[in-house]
């Protein structure tokens, strides 16, 4: 059974148990302490896989000579989508403008976010410091820059030039081997772990209810992801590979990931799924969706940028009563697009402190009202994960396009028959 198919089984059956035992407050702390450590596991599994694959793969790309293209194409995924999907969410708020509602933690003090964005510096300050290799693995909890700057480094010099370094390619590159199968058998099992984030997904907003007073405001927030997904991204991707493959293919083939994506509101619980579907689903060579999605994963977060950009409309909206100028528009984009390339620094919250530094950057004082977004951060980061996670697959799709044309002529991924699907 395919992937995609066993995750949405899994969601259905989520919801039905959040229904069936959601009024019991035991319930609905034993399902978020669960769905926490679960999401936390994710994590887990992504470290080692990309400290190996990311080596193994810098190693391959460098003796081939294909660094360059597997940089330029996730160099311009990453510009363009954050920019692209920025401008998208005001243009989109300018055609269906809509009040942010008024969830539980409106009027909350910023003390709490104040102390946790103190906090999140000073642990990347200490995963930066090249103290030793090991203490920056240990340091770097939420923060993947580290361990994918430690790769580069062994990757780059495992490069094998000579007799002496093959065993040692050799043998990364088996590791890489293994690190896939470890990839692979977690999209398999992964429904199990999306039944459980997704029945405490529909907890937390069952107990939040702000979904329910305000189901237009949801229904827009639903709108432009699905904008964003079935409009947006395949015309980047199409412009990007000259029109020359599907791109609803790449969608359907990494639902999973997108779902996983979706439900949990973090990147690191998607990516070790995004790794298998990326190569098993879309053909991409190993080295190429060790690389790029790992990349992608730290510094591509245009979904959450717009998603973040529509809030701020939506909140400057609600706050003022008047929508913003097209020129104030125009810079709540660029700003987001800009300190979404560094949100991944706060893991699981990118679209509240995209939303909150841009409006510091901008000078806009709101009186607290961004605290709003914590009500329903959930959705909102969930939504903003799913389209990271898909610009996440058409990079590696594309950077594997690019690679093949200069490798052998070819234009289109390598088609993996249906049956070798995940």
């Amino acid at each position: 059974m395919k992937t995609w198919i066993t995750y949405l089984v899994a969601i259905f059956m989520g919801l039905a148990t959040t229904l069936l035992l959601g009024q019991f407050d035991t319930y609905i702390i034993f399902i978020q302490s669960f769905s926490s450590l679960v999401i936390q596991f994710g994590g887990f599994v992504l470290f080692p896989i990309v400290l190996i694959t990311f080596t193994s793969g810098i190693a391959s790309l460098r003796k081939d000579g294909m660094g360059g293209r597997l940089a330029a194409s996730t160099f311009v995924w990453t510009i363009l989508s954050s920019l692209v999907l920025s401008l998208a969410g005001v243009a989109l708020f300018s055609l269906f403008p809509i009040s942010f509602p008024a969830s539980s933690s409106a009027g909350a003090s910023t003390g709490a976010v104040i102390e946790y964005i103190e906090t999140s510096i000073e642990v990347m300050k200490q995963a930066l410091i090249p103290v030793n290799p090991f203490y920056s693995m240990a340091a770097s909890q939420n923060f993947l820059a580290p361990i994918v700057f430690i790769a580069f480094l062994f990757g780059y010099f495992l490069k094998p030039s000579s007799d002496v370094l093959k065993p040692a390619y050799v043998t990364v590159n088996s590791f890489s081997e293994v690190m896939y199968k470890i990839s692979r058998a977690y999209a398999l099992f992964g429904f199990a772990f999306v039944y459980i984030i997704t029945a405490s997904f529909f907890a937390v907003l069952q107990d939040e209810a702000t979904v329910f007073v305000a189901p237009s405001f949801v229904l827009a927030l639903i709108a432009i992801t699905l904008i964003a997904i079935l409009g947006i991204l395949p015309l980047i991707f199409a412009i990007t590979t000259g029109f020359k493959e599907n791109p609803y293919k790449i969608i359907y083939r990494s639902l999973a990931a997108a779902i996983a994506g979706l439900f949990s509101g973090n990147i690191f619980f998607a990516t070790p799924i995004n790794f298998s579907l990326s190569r098993m689903n879309l053909g991409v060579q190993k080295r190429v969706s060790s690389t790029s999605i790992s990349l992608t994963t730290i510094f591509a977060r245009g979904g959450s940028a717009m998603v973040a950009s529509f809030t701020i409309a939506s909140l400057l909206y609600a706050t003022t009563g008047v929508a913003p100028s097209i020129s104030l528009s125009i810079f709540i984009a660029l700003c987001t697009a800009f300190v979404s390339f560094f949100s991944s620094m706060f893991l699981g919250f990118e679209v509240f402190f995209i939303t909150y530094f841009t409006l510091k950057i901008l000078a806009i004082d709101l009186h607290t009202a961004e605290m709003s977004l914590v009500g329903i951060l959930p959705l909102l980061c969930g939504l903003g994960t799913m389209i990271d996670v898909l610009i996440g697959s058409f990079t590696s799709a594309t950077a594997n396009i690019w690679i093949l044309h200069k490798e052998k002529g070819l234009s289109q991924l390598v088609h993996v028959p249906y049956d070798n699907m995940l």
